[in-house]
């Protein structure tokens, strides 16, 4: 039986001031149904892996930052970032890139800074907690990308900077997971690995120069992918929850492919699950607005992840409750037990449509 007590899963990003706004409106809006609650990713975090671009990348003395988002236009038609988010890009084609500038030297990056935004709001978690906001059992969640999802997006024409990304990624993310496991108990804490970049790597057989993919990177990118997850995993300390959060990515509301079935993020999380030599308490897999058909979930009779909980991306806003009730009616037929989320994090939508969002997620899990 899964760790993870919740029927719903938040995946991530959350718009809203701070992070005691988006976990107040969260915990008030969904209670008991989660197992786990994000502090809504919010800030420079808003729009994913560019908080490692802006704060880590582009600091770093020892990269080059070849190319940046272009500005803003105020006057461009269908402008929607402000100035202060002129690090923010349209798409994969307007995107942070840099290379190493000495690949053959030692490359260090000091921090990510995930555990540093995580101790902060973990005391508002604490505080939202002790006054009864959050229900006691949740625990607080830290969503993390993976190595390649934290690295491969930025290289851009620079192959050679692959491996050094990598390994100094992978030295970094260690000690992040060792700062988490001293700050925040790990009784209280739950871990998502965002796995995106990899999904793609596989999905292109590891070249796609529409997706940022030009050039192949050593060795086949599904062994990647479980070694990033071998390496890093044990360093989360038992007591946390662990869970694969398995994308096809979100960026200006649209999948760098639209998935054929769940064949892939199947096979991805049989093969994590396997591999990973702790628990693994949850897997989340996408699923499309306009994939209500069985073919689509066929691939759910190859899942074999043991105690481990599934989640399906079901909740869309844009189709409400019948919509995520047509997809519901049709997952049940090919899985059972599992709990239910959207596709990905909803860190970018605007914040009005929330409360919405969240009361399609509680009457869609009344039908679980």
């Amino acid at each position: 039986m899964s760790r993870f007590n919740g029927s719903v899963l938040l995946v991530g990003s959350v718009p809203g001031n701070a992070a005691h706004d988006t976990m107040s409106s969260c915990a008030e809006g969904l209670g008991s149904l989660l197992g786990a609650l994000p502090d809504g990713e919010t800030g420079f975090r808003r729009v994913w892996i560019n908080f490692l671009a802006a704060k880590t990348y582009a600091t770093c003395e020892q990269l080059e930052t070849v190319a940046r988002p272009l500005p803003v236009d105020p006057n461009a038609p269908g402008e929607w970032r402000t100035a202060d988010m002129d690090w923010v890009p349209r798409g994969f084609q307007d995107h942070w890139q840099f290379k190493v500038k000495a690949p053959e030297a030692p490359l260090r990056f000091e921090t990510l800074g995930y555990a540093d935004e995580a101790r902060q709001s973990y005391q508002t978690f604490c505080s939202l907690r002790d006054r009864g906001v959050i229900p006691h059992g949740v625990r607080f969640q830290v969503s993390l990308p993976l190595t390649e999802s934290g690295t491969r997006l930025f290289i851009g024409h620079s192959p050679e900077s692959f491996q050094p990304m990598w390994d100094a990624y992978q030295d970094a993310m260690r000690r992040e997971l060792a700062q988490l496991s001293q700050e925040i108990p790990p009784g209280d804490l739950a871990v998502q690995w965002d796995i995106a970049a990899e999904v793609a790597c596989i999905e292109a057989n590891d070249h796609d120069p529409l997706m940022g993919l030009p050039w192949d990177a050593p060795g086949d990118p599904f062994d990647r992918y479980g070694q990033a997850l071998v390496d890093l995993s044990p360093h989360i300390h038992e007591d946390a929850l662990l869970g694969l959060h398995l994308c096809y990515g979100d960026l200006g509301h649209k999948h760098f492919k639209e998935p054929e079935d769940l064949g892939l993020v199947v096979r991805m999380a049989n093969a994590g699950v396997a591999a990973i030599r702790r628990p693994v308490d949850f897997v989340h897999m996408p699923v499309p607005r306009n994939r209500h058909d069985d073919a689509y979930f066929a691939p759910l009779a190859d899942l074999s992840i043991r105690t481990t909980k599934l989640f399906l991306g079901l909740v869309h806003h844009t189709d409400g409750v019948e919509g995520t009730l047509r997809r519901l009616a049709t997952a049940q037929r090919h899985a059972r037990g599992f709990g239910l989320a959207t596709e990905c994090g909803f860190g970018r939508r605007p914040p009005e449509t929330i409360p919405e969002l969240l009361r399609i997620h509680r009457e869609a899990a009344a039908r679980l």
